[in-house]
């Protein structure tokens, strides 16, 4: 990051092969800290599929082997080099136009300015969903505790009579996606969708982290706390970000076949070093559930406070709060919100026969409710 940020440490790796359950619990998911896990990927067939050997003992993207095997008709693909609000500005197009790119990037694009030359970033590809058949990889026993795609899978989305566009159905069917870019290509600053854990596997390739503790995420917001730092290696404004100049980070170089795990609200951006292939989840359970209610009830408050004027010439106020707030969490819960329906999860607990303590669950879905006043969300028929 050419000095632009302070490092004050690196992030712990340890071998995921001999790192039990409880101790991973324990020393990183319980206490919410990064860790980087080794080992655990020899057996997965996209460490196979996906790569072709490369100098020394590193592999590289195999990118015939997508246009053969996944010609998805449409993908979601950001342009490194464009800002669209928040985020990097989002393009559709085939594998095989994707791929196109990539590799008449690499042998030197076209002019300056033109969208040849720019850098793209194939994100948040659902392969699991599109190719169900496929089994590239088995998810690691420590990120196994997966509420959210375990709702997801028993929940389909977008399933209304008035909703007919398929890519909508499975750009929000599940949270397991896999991710290509090109050396150079980067994601903004930003916390996990949800507050979520995520965990991310590299195929092929390094990246680089840089990670902000929750405890300093203040000092990436302007002082009404509504606009955060966008870009780490841009010259960031004293005046804008007041605080900026005293965050420190937690830097890790992730390599070929290492597992890193982000915890919940741990701010970070992240550059491809190399030509990279990763794959992504994001997740939530017990440990980490109080961060999904902090901030869907603070997103909550926003959109209410928002409309206020009109409550009393609304025919279904709450209705409507719930739908802007589905609106501004990427309509993952638009069919039923947490917030309408908060046992669905603890419902969802006592399913999961043998899976960590039920006690564990009850208790902390009970600190949830305790936090706030959620008596107005009472689900139909419950008291």
């Amino acid at each position: 990051m050419d000095g632009r940020v302070k490092v004050v440490g690196q992030v712990e790796r340890v071998d995921g092969t001999s790192l039990t359950y409880a101790e991973f619990v324990d020393r990183f998911m319980a206490p919410n800290r990064p860790v980087v896990l080794t080992g655990l990927t020899a057996s997965w067939r996209a460490c196979e599929d996906w790569t072709l050997p490369g100098p020394g003992h590193r592999r590289r993207p195999d990118l015939s082997f997508f246009a053969r095997n996944f010609p998805s008709p449409l993908l979601q693909v950001a342009d490194c080099s464009s800002r669209e609000f928040t985020d990097q500005k989002r393009l559709e197009m085939s594998m095989q136009e994707f791929i196109d790119r990539w590799v008449g990037h690499a042998h030197g694009g076209s002019s300056a300015g033109d969208r040849e030359s720019s850098l793209f970033y194939l994100k948040d590809w659902h392969l699991v969903k599109e190719y169900p058949d496929y089994i590239a990889y088995t998810t690691p026993t420590f990120f196994v505790d997966d509420w959210l795609n375990m709702y997801l899978d028993s929940h389909p989305i977008h399933r209304d009579s008035d909703i007919t566009n398929h890519k909508s159905e499975v750009n929000c069917s599940d949270y397991r996606f896999v991710y290509m870019g090109a050396k150079g290509t980067w994601t903004p600053l930003h916390a996990d969708v949800f507050r979520s854990y995520s965990w991310s596997a590299n195929v092929c390739g390094r990246k680089q982290w840089l990670f902000l503790p929750p405890s300093q995420s203040h000092r990436i917001f302007d002082r009404y706390m509504r606009s955060s730092v966008y870009n780490l290696n841009d010259d960031v404004s004293e005046k804008q970000f007041p605080e900026f100049n005293k965050t420190e980070w937690i830097e890790c170089i992730q390599e070929q076949n290492e597992i890193i795990f982000v915890p919940s609200g741990w701010y970070h951006q992240v550059h491809n070093l190399e030509d990279t292939i990763s794959i992504n989840h994001n997740w939530f359970n017990a440990y980490n559930l109080h961060w999904v209610w902090i901030l869907l009830y603070e997103d909550y408050k926003v959109a209410k406070e928002y409309i206020e004027d009109i409550r009393d010439i609304c025919d279904d106020f709450e209705g409507l709060c719930q739908r802007n707030l589905a609106a501004n969490t990427e309509e993952a819960f638009t069919k039923e919100p947490f917030l309408v329906k908060p046992l669905t999860f603890l419902r969802i607990a006592f399913k999961l026969d043998g899976q960590i303590w039920h006690c564990l669950y009850i208790q902390m879905i009970s600190k949830c409710f305790t936090t706030f006043n959620f008596s107005y969300m009472k689900t139909d028929g419950e008291s």
